[in-house]
């Protein structure tokens, strides 16, 4: 610690340490999402989740999302009150990172608040568009005659040959098709039967995952969470 205070907490040391501890909390928050633990844990620290508003029916992509949301605003938190401020110390009695794991807990609430209202915006978009009747339904058959570059394609062909085993939602596989083709976002999301504002939301979590994967080098997690 004394190190990396002595590196303003930035830089490639630092770096290097609060990517191991992004990884051990964002592990815990995806096994208390799993399990329903979080929402008594975030209670237990004063940031309840209003009754009316708890899910048990959330899928993984949705508990990846708000985990990592929750990390990033615990880490946020960690950093600037643990760290920087020195609240947290070694003889203060709680380890690193059972002061991260509980910044990462404060930083809950209002990431699945945030998740659950875009859930409930999404389907409401959904309910009211259209989906029969449109004057140009049988356009939607046409091929779309669209030139696209080769360099191009080629490179979204081995970017997407890199990414697709890690999205598991087929919406958002699909979407991505669709995208690489040279369709836009409203066009792509239409296709698969979403809003362009619900696959952009879809696309953002696909998005965090892949980096936790990729760059931060965090495994794909099955069910069974972390011990």
């Amino acid at each position: 610690m004394d190190i990396l205070r002595r590196d303003d907490f930035q830089g490639p040391r630092y770096d290097k340490a609060a990517a191991g501890w992004w990884s051990y909390a964002w592990r815990i928050m995806v096994k208390w999402t799993r399990t329903g633990e979080v929402f008594h844990r975030s209670r237990k620290a004063g940031r309840p989740v209003p009754a009316g508003m708890i899910t048990t029916t959330w899928g993984k992509d949705d508990r990846y999302q708000v985990a990592t949301d929750s990390v990033i605003g615990g880490m946020e938190l960690f950093r600037e009150h643990g760290l920087i401020q020195g609240k947290w110390t070694p003889q203060g009695g709680a380890s690193l990172t059972t002061y991260l794991v509980g910044a990462t807990v404060r930083s809950f609430r209002p990431a699945y608040m945030t998740w659950f209202r875009g859930q409930q915006t999404g389907q409401a978009e959904l309910d009211i568009s259209p989906s029969a009747g449109m004057a140009d339904e049988p356009q939607r058959d046409i091929p779309d005659q669209r030139a696209i570059d080769p360099y191009y394609a080629a490179a979204t062909y081995d970017e997407l040959a890199r990414i697709l085993p890690h999205i598991t939602d087929p919406q958002v596989r699909e979407g991505l098709g669709w995208r690489a083709l040279g369709y836009t976002q409203a066009e792509a999301a239409e296709r698969i039967g979403l809003t362009e504002k619900a696959l952009e939301r879809r696309l953002s979590r696909t998005r965090a995952k892949i980096v936790m994967i990729t760059c931060l080098g965090v495994p794909e997690l099955g069910e069974g969470g972390a011990r």
